[in-house]
């Protein structure tokens, strides 16, 4: 179920304030299939911390990837088409950007 803007913005702080709150730590995204981008493009494993909400629309994910780039997260943040996903997760040795 799509959540606002504001919750997905809310959940991300939140999880990232729990796990090592600096952004330049972590990765956002916005994907049409969020674990397949996690785990295949970004060799997510089990144990990584990350997440991710479905958003309101394309715009919307690429909008809260964007408010976390700016920040200093690493990520890709133009809309991208159907990918009303947004994810996050804390760069790691193993991972891809």
């Amino acid at each position: 179920m799509a959540k606002s803007k504001s919750e997905i913005l809310n959940d991300f702080q939140d999880f990232m304030g729990r796990h090592g709150g600096n952004y330049k730590e972590w990765y956002v995204g916005s994907a049409a299939d969020p674990k397949a981008q996690l785990f295949t493009i970004h060799k997510f494993k089990k144990g990584d911390k990350g997440l991710f909400r479905q958003a309101a629309s394309e715009i919307q994910a690429a909008e809260v990837a964007e408010f976390f780039t700016n920040l200093g997260a690493k990520g890709n943040d133009g809309v991208t088409r159907d990918a009303e996903f947004v994810y996050a997760y804390k760069r790691a040795p193993h991972t891809k950007p």
